[in-house]
Protein backbone atom coordinates (compact mmCIF):
# COMPACT_ATOMS: atom_id res chain seq x y z
CA UNK A 1 0.00 0.00 0.00
CA UNK A 2 1.19 3.59 -1.02
CA UNK A 3 0.48 6.61 1.02
CA UNK A 4 -0.77 9.50 -1.23
CA UNK A 5 -1.39 13.02 -0.74
CA UNK A 6 -4.33 14.12 -2.96
CA UNK A 7 -4.50 17.49 -4.44
CA UNK A 8 -7.51 20.12 -3.57
CA UNK A 9 -9.13 20.91 -6.62
CA UNK A 10 -11.55 23.30 -5.13
CA UNK A 11 -10.65 26.66 -4.18
CA UNK A 12 -12.80 26.68 -1.27
CA UNK A 13 -14.75 23.56 0.60
CA UNK A 14 -19.03 24.08 -0.51
CA UNK A 15 -20.26 24.13 3.37
CA UNK A 16 -23.93 23.41 4.57
CA UNK A 17 -25.09 24.54 7.13
CA UNK A 18 -23.58 22.94 10.44
CA UNK A 19 -19.76 23.08 8.92
CA UNK A 20 -20.49 20.01 7.19
CA UNK A 21 -18.71 20.28 3.81
CA UNK A 22 -17.44 18.46 0.53
CA UNK A 23 -13.89 18.62 -0.68
CA UNK A 24 -13.10 17.42 -3.81
CA UNK A 25 -9.22 15.90 -3.67
CA UNK A 26 -7.76 14.09 -7.21
CA UNK A 27 -5.09 12.04 -6.83
CA UNK A 28 -2.87 9.50 -8.54
CA UNK A 29 -2.63 5.92 -8.13
CA UNK A 30 0.30 3.73 -7.77
CA UNK A 31 -1.04 0.15 -6.25
CA UNK A 32 -3.64 -2.19 -5.96
CA UNK A 33 -4.83 -0.85 -2.46
CA UNK A 34 -3.43 3.14 -2.09
CA UNK A 35 -3.97 5.23 1.13
CA UNK A 36 -4.66 8.78 0.90
CA UNK A 37 -4.10 10.81 4.39
CA UNK A 38 -6.37 14.70 4.11
CA UNK A 39 -4.05 17.10 5.44
CA UNK A 40 -6.73 18.78 8.01
CA UNK A 41 -5.18 22.18 7.80
CA UNK A 42 -4.65 21.86 4.11
CA UNK A 43 -8.01 20.61 3.30
CA UNK A 44 -9.84 21.98 5.79
CA UNK A 45 -11.38 18.85 7.28
CA UNK A 46 -11.53 17.28 10.69
CA UNK A 47 -13.94 14.11 10.64
CA UNK A 48 -15.12 12.41 7.41
CA UNK A 49 -18.94 11.55 7.19
CA UNK A 50 -18.44 9.30 3.71
CA UNK A 51 -16.12 9.38 0.74
CA UNK A 52 -17.08 9.05 -3.12
CA UNK A 53 -14.84 7.67 -5.69
CA UNK A 54 -14.15 8.54 -9.79
CA UNK A 55 -11.79 7.47 -12.26
CA UNK A 56 -10.32 10.10 -14.81
CA UNK A 57 -7.63 8.69 -16.16
CA UNK A 58 -5.99 5.68 -17.16
CA UNK A 59 -9.18 3.40 -17.82
CA UNK A 60 -8.16 0.01 -19.44
CA UNK A 61 -7.91 -3.93 -18.54
CA UNK A 62 -5.77 -3.81 -16.02
CA UNK A 63 -7.75 -0.96 -13.91
CA UNK A 64 -10.86 -1.04 -15.00
CA UNK A 65 -12.99 -0.11 -11.63
CA UNK A 66 -12.18 1.41 -8.01
CA UNK A 67 -13.70 0.92 -4.51
CA UNK A 68 -13.45 3.91 -2.06
CA UNK A 69 -13.79 3.79 1.47
CA UNK A 70 -12.24 5.33 4.91
CA UNK A 71 -11.54 5.64 7.80
CA UNK A 72 -10.75 8.79 10.63
CA UNK A 73 -8.76 10.79 8.40
CA UNK A 74 -7.46 8.26 5.68
CA UNK A 75 -9.04 7.22 2.83
CA UNK A 76 -8.79 3.81 0.99
CA UNK A 77 -8.25 3.43 -2.86
CA UNK A 78 -8.93 0.10 -3.94
CA UNK A 79 -9.00 -0.74 -7.55
CA UNK A 80 -9.50 -4.11 -9.30
CA UNK A 81 -8.84 -4.89 -13.37
CA UNK A 82 -11.64 -6.16 -15.19
CA UNK A 83 -11.60 -9.58 -14.06
CA UNK A 84 -11.80 -8.49 -10.80
CA UNK A 85 -8.26 -9.23 -9.58
CA UNK A 86 -6.15 -6.42 -8.16
CA UNK A 87 -5.10 -3.95 -10.80
CA UNK A 88 -1.95 -4.04 -12.25
CA UNK A 89 -1.33 -1.47 -14.08
CA UNK A 90 -0.92 2.09 -13.19
CA UNK A 91 0.14 4.24 -15.65
CA UNK A 92 -1.37 7.30 -16.33
CA UNK A 93 -3.97 6.73 -13.37
CA UNK A 94 -5.86 9.05 -11.63
CA UNK A 95 -8.96 9.19 -9.84
CA UNK A 96 -11.05 12.52 -7.92
CA UNK A 97 -12.57 11.54 -4.61
CA UNK A 98 -15.03 13.81 -3.25
CA UNK A 99 -14.70 13.72 0.66
CA UNK A 100 -17.95 15.09 2.96
CA UNK A 101 -16.84 16.02 6.47
CA UNK A 102 -16.82 18.41 8.71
Amino acid sequence: MAAITGTKITKTPTTFSGELKIVVLTAPVASASDAITIAVASHGITSIVGVMGVMTDGMDAGFSDIQVSHTSTAITVESVEADGTDASDFTGTTVEIWVLGY
